[in-house]
């Protein structure tokens, strides 16, 4: 009887507390019910989230050089490069003297890169077609479909110090003012040697300018002196109302040259020989240029000249030039007519830089110039130049020559 009675009570109880058991913990109990003894069990946190593996060693090595690589970007400035260039395809007529007329065929390339390093320091390189001359990037295509040449055209630095200064050196742009892109002393594909110092200063209606220039001309071997050009330029802007008048004058002295050969090709390019076939002359040349721009009517024009004189030669040492053009053809659709006449006489200039068009190239004649160009599109050109010229030579031989070009510019 004392065994039975504590099964019979476990039996009662187990009963009793199976319903509370059943229910959820949490919830209250429901109405009439009787409320468990035991404590609700506490809610079980949910499971934690998977973390990621740590990254591997090498990864991490790539981030930071990444991040180092954003650092160093952000302390550095980039350096913008400016890649231009040009094509350019030429038809050409001349007719020289009695003899028959030399019908050809030219093409011209050049491609540079230009920066700017920093507020104070540029840098150019260029590269053009030709095989050297120094004042000609033409080549004729001819014969055998033969590889072309391309040669160093420019090669410079220019450091700008203070604003009003600045160094150029290397093979360098032409630093001097030609009014009306004159060829009489300086042939416009001309890029000088050596280095170049100049000022340039705004006033309120006017800006000074100033050039100096030490030109290496001529590398002499044994007891031979070499050959320089130590040149110098000065001028002003005058704003007069709408229109622009620029002048100046400047001095070119070239040293060693008189006695001596001919410094390029043989070939004196007009200048007087002597019986040797030695240069016969010394060349200390004044320049003198002015140019009037503005517009009239909506249309650009301009009106210039330019004298050159060597005070160096007794005879034969004048040259003048005088033109004037009308129009703009920079974008599509424009025009630009010119015009210009000179005389050139033979000791005037050295022969060697003069225009290489004009009569053959150098010195020693006179005559007309005239041309027209259209803008077939913003970076597209057709023009068309003709001379009609004489050479002073002992038959005073007749020269025409006339020019149709298209050229791409990128």
């Amino acid at each position: 009887m004392k065994t039975l009675f504590p099964i019979v009570l476990m039996t009662l109880l187990m009963t009793l507390a199976g319903p509370a058991l059943a229910q959820d913990p949490g919830a209250p109990p429901a109405e009439g019910d009787t409320a468990s003894t035991e404590p609700p069990k506490a809610e079980e946190p949910p499971p934690p989230a998977e973390e990621p593996p740590p990254p591997a060693k090498e990864e991490v090595k790539v981030e930071e050089k990444k991040e180092e690589k954003k650092e160093e970007k952000k302390d550095k400035k980039d350096i913008p490069v400016k890649f231009k260039g040009d094509v350019r395809y030429r038809h050409e007529t001349i007719d020289q003297g009695e003899d028959d007329a030399n019908h050809r065929h030219r093409i011209r390339l050049r491609f540079g890169a230009f920066t700017r390093i920093n507020d104070h320091l540029e840098f150019g390189f260029q590269l053009a077609s030709g095989a050297g001359d120094p004042v000609s990037t033409n080549q004729t295509l001819a014969p055998a479909f033969t590889k072309k040449p391309m040669t160093i055209d420019l090669a410079y630095f220019q450091y700008t110090p203070v604003k009003p200064l600045s160094l150029s050196g290397g093979k360098i742009k032409n630093p001097f003012f030609r009014p009306g892109d004159s060829q009489l002393v300086w042939d416009s594909d001309l890029t000088p040697e050596g280095l170049s110092l100049g000022f340039s200063h705004e006033l309120s209606s006017m800006k000074l300018f100033a050039t100096g220039a030490a030109l290496w001309l001529a590398d002499r071997k044994g007891e031979e002196d070499d050959a320089h050009i130590l040149a110098g330029q000065a001028g002003a802007e005058l704003k007069l109302g709408e229109m622009k008048l620029t002048l100046a004058g400047a001095l070119y002295n070239y040293t060693k040259v008189v006695g001596m050969a001919p410094i390029f090709d043989d070939d004196a390019f007009g200048n007087t020989l002597d019986a040797n076939d030695l240069l016969a002359n010394d060349y200390n040349l004044v320049e003198a240029g002015l140019q009037l721009g503005g517009k009239v009517a909506g249309l650009p024009f301009a009106v210039f000249g330019n004298f050159a004189m060597n005070l160096a030669a007794d005879e034969e040492k004048t040259a003048f030039l005088a033109g004037l053009s009308v129009g703009e053809a920079k974008k599509a659709g424009g025009w630009r007519l010119f015009y210009n006449y000179r005389k050139l006489e033979r000791d005037a200039v050295f022969g060697t830089f003069s225009d290489s068009d004009f009569i053959g190239g150098g010195t020693g004649g006179a005559g007309h110039f005239v041309g027209a160009e259209y803008a077939l599109g913003d970076s597209m050109l057709l023009g068309l130049i003709a001379q009609q010229a004489v050479i002073d030579d002992a038959d005073e031989t007749s020269y025409l020559r006339v020019q149709l070009d298209l050229s791409v510019k990128f």
